[in-house]
């Protein structure tokens, strides 16, 4: 576990811990990361038909997008791949997706110039669309189709809890739901006693209600401690955490364990605001990419680089 100077000074003031939960309380690497890189394809061999195959995309071109920051809402991310391979189809009609893969504009490239620009949808949909005239962009926009693609990732991840989660049955995918290869991670006994805990993720409120009960911690953290994709906040708009903390009443300082470069962000930018006592970043290596990712967030200046959401815990309640 690595811990810089201001962590070590400031561990005695936390008297708040927010957790993420994808990467962190839950292992999302068999649920919504294999979701990620599935449904792109899907959407473009059931809806579309397209020839597509099951290895268009890999975990590494997921982490890409991860990393280029403005992509933590997973269905932001999957519209933005989508049009890429929509964008290539566009401009070669005749070749199928496995080989516009490996020509053209690289999928690499794409997310480095979208990070460079910011990351994040609006501009991934004005560099790859504002080129066209309007008539083309039209052409484009037929394949590009928001509301399908977010119903084929949602019932990907659902299958038979698509109701219960989302209120609608699955009419594209009728496999089983990959929800239920989330797994836990936390080990609630290590939350230390007298903190005030809440839950900020990019989940909706039904798909955070559900980690909550894999997790067991629907007693632990009530709905109005949990911002999710509802409350309008993205990360690494600081928004959300800043009303979490106001909402938990955070009074000398708090701490957001999460797994990614915009939760980093996220806790830098709430900071900066000043509105809220301030927040430690713990990052840990339980993300999809796993410890790959350590030296990454040891350069981006996180202040607790951890194995896993339990060793933060254990630090906290040596305090």
């Amino acid at each position: 576990m690595i811990v810089n100077k201001e962590a070590a000074a400031l561990r005695h003031a936390v008297d708040a811990i927010v957790f993420d939960m994808d990467g962190v309380v839950l292992d999302i690497t068999e649920s919504i990361r294999a979701v990620n890189v599935l449904a792109v394809p899907f959407y473009l061999r059931e809806i579309l038909g397209w020839q597509a195959s099951d290895q268009l995309l890999s975990s590494q071109d997921i982490e890409m997008f991860k990393h280029a920051g403005g992509f933590n809402d997973d269905w932001d991310l999957t519209y933005a791949i989508v049009l890429h391979y929509v964008i290539k189809q566009h401009e070669n009609p005749e070749t199928d997706m496995d080989t516009l893969n490996v020509i053209g504009e690289p999928l690499a490239r794409y997310a480095r110039k979208l990070g460079e620009k910011g990351g994040g949808l609006a501009r991934a949909e004005a560099f790859c669309l504002d080129k066209y005239p309007w008539r083309e962009r039209e052409i484009i926009e037929r394949n590009y189709r928001k509301p399908v693609i977010r119903r084929c990732f949602q019932e990907m991840y659902a299958g038979d809890l698509c109701q219960r989660i989302y209120g609608f049955e699955a009419e594209y995918y009728m496999g089983r739901g990959y929800a239920y290869n989330d797994r836990n991670l936390l080990d609630i006994t290590k939350v230390p006693p007298g903190r005030k805990i809440g839950i900020h993720t990019g989940r909706t409120n039904e798909e955070a209600e559900i980690g909550k009960e894999f997790a067991g911690m629907t007693e632990l953290v009530p709905p109005e401690f949990c911002v999710t994709k509802q409350d309008g906040f993205h990360k690494p708009d600081p928004g959300g955490l800043e009303m979490l903390a106001k909402k938990l009443g955070v009074v000398s300082g708090g701490i957001y364990i999460g797994d990614t470069l915009d939760d980093l962000r996220t806790v830098r930018a709430l900071n900066a605001l000043s509105t809220v006592p301030p927040f430690l970043i713990a990052l840990v290596l339980t993300g999809p990419a796993g410890a790959a990712n350590e030296a990454l967030f040891r350069r981006n200046g996180a202040d607790i680089v951890a194995s896993d959401v339990n060793e933060v815990l254990d630090w906290l309640k040596a305090s």
